[in-house]
């Protein structure tokens, strides 16, 4: 399951495409003891010093409460040791302030100044994201400022797809995958008021450019392709959010680990989301029964009592992410009794009979659906499962496959792609989709994402590395 409402980005190659040359951007900034106002800089100068102390002395300001034990994971290097700074500096930015205004890109901060002032824009909390991650000890092969846009996706009203100009960072974690940070999910919005969650939004992060203080990249992605040679060019044309209400970055950050998981210390919370994000990042080591897909439901649950039984936080990462997945990619939700008087649906029970959980018979219709290399028609596919809790079939090319399941494979393959029954997000763009044919997408995932938190959260209340 998508675990909050920012859609998956592993598609992007956040590392960067293409070289490009052109670095230079004007800058307005009057040089002390002339009049000479108008120059021209390299945008890598945002990020190109080692040990600053002035920088130093704001992770020293970051680690400063952290437990004794937490502040020797920070300072030593150990497996997952650079991902836990990374959520130490992501975590103090919330004594920092967004702080809009009119200046142009040829007046941002520097990351000395955003510190002076207690706060920026979105680029200048970009660059000193960044700036603090590689003087953390990390990387700067792992870190990336981007320039891109943010487009919000609405399941709802006239206007579906907005686009607004952006920068943000992304860290490419331990396990390989890059991961968002966005700094307006954390810093303070002294003028901002409450907004009300939009369940039926989605934002996508979408990169143009990319850098860090070696080398400046461009995307290869759609919004790329229409970006002129010039990156100064780019910067003149950006758009930015009028009317931007902070507090919206925030919210669709929040995932189904925050709710499920609010009783859980902070640190062992981003740990699993951690894990969380891993599994989905490492597709070489893909395992259906991982993530309850091509209807391996009785394997997929042996595997998350499993995992629940060892106490140890990884082991409940990854089945959290599993109890996830179950309700997002399999058919239960179509199938679920609801809760007495209430449109909510109760949790699946592994313990108990499947057949006496169910509020009508498990009968299927797979009439314009895909299914890849089916060696049967739609017709007879959909008798072949009736009676059985089905999820889609998940063959990618760029995906491993267990060896232990080939033999199986070709009954698998007689089941609807992934992407025709999965609900995983609040919206999709899949036109014969089993519930956008139905219209009933968007309850669906209502009804899941619940059902996920709510089982989530009791297998929290009993698990015994609690």
């Amino acid at each position: 399951m998508q675990t909050s409402n920012v859609r998956p980005y592993q598609r992007w190659r956040w590392g960067g495409d293409q070289i490009f040359h052109d670095t230079i951007i004007p800058a307005s900034r009057t040089i002390p003891g002339t009049k000479i106002k108008n120059y021209r800089i390299d945008i890598r100068e945002f990020l190109s010093f080692s040990n600053n102390a002035i920088v130093g002395e704001a992770i020293k300001e970051a680690t400063k409460n952290l437990p004794d034990h937490l502040r020797l994971r920070f300072y030593t290097r150990g497996n997952g040791h650079f991902d836990f700074r990374a959520d130490v500096i992501f975590e103090w930015l919330r004594t920092l302030n967004y702080l809009p205004g009119k200046r142009s890109f040829d007046q941002w901060y520097f990351p000395e100044e955003t510190l002076a002032l207690g706060g920026g824009d979105c680029e200048d909390l970009a660059f000193l994201f960044a700036a603090l991650l590689m003087q953390s000890g990390i990387s700067s092969y792992c870190v990336r400022v981007v320039l891109g846009s943010v487009q919000i996706h609405n399941s709802i009203g006239p206007k579906k797809t907005r686009k607004h100009d952006h920068a943000w960072v992304v860290y490419q974690k331990e396990s390989g995958g890059w991961e968002i940070f966005d700094p307006l999910a954390r810093v303070r919005y002294p003028n901002a008021v409450d907004q009300p969650k939009m369940e039926t939004t989605e934002i996508e992060y979408v990169p143009v450019f990319v850098f860090n203080n070696d080398h400046l990249w461009l995307a290869s992605t759609p919004e790329a392709s229409v970006t002129t040679d010039s990156l100064q060019t780019y910067l003149n044309q950006r758009t930015f959010w009028k009317n931007f209400n902070p507090k919206f970055a925030a919210g669709v950050h929040n995932s189904i680990f925050d709710e499920a998981l609010s009783e859980m210390g902070l640190w062992d919370r981003l740990f699993v989301k951690s894990v969380s994000l891993g599994i989905d990042v490492n597709t070489a080591s893909y395992d259906p029964r991982d993530h309850f897909d091509s209807a391996y439901m009785a394997e997929g649950w042996a595997r998350v009592q499993t995992h629940l039984a060892t106490g140890n936080l990884t082991d409940f990462g990854l089945a959290t992410h599993a109890i996830a997945d179950f309700y997002a990619h399999s058919m239960y939700g179509e199938f679920a009794k609801l809760q007495p008087g209430s449109n909510s649906i109760i949790p699946f029970d592994p313990l108990v009979n499947p057949e006496t959980q169910y509020g009508k018979p498990l009968l299927y219709d797979f009439s314009g659906l895909d299914l890849p290399d089916s060696i049967l028609t739609p017709q007879d596919a959909a008798q072949h499962w009736n009676g059985k809790l089905i999820s889609g079939q998940w063959f990618r090319w760029f995906a491993g496959y267990p060896n232990d399941l080939n033999s199986q494979r070709k009954d698998r393959q007689t089941l609807p792609d992934h992407d025709c029954l999965a609900v995983d997000a609040p919206t999709t763009d899949t036109v014969n989709h089993y519930f956008v044919k139905q219209g009933t997408y968007a309850n669906q995932f209502s009804l899941r994402r619940q059902a996920a938190i709510d089982h989530i959260r009791k297998e929290y209340s009993v698990w015994p590395g609690r």
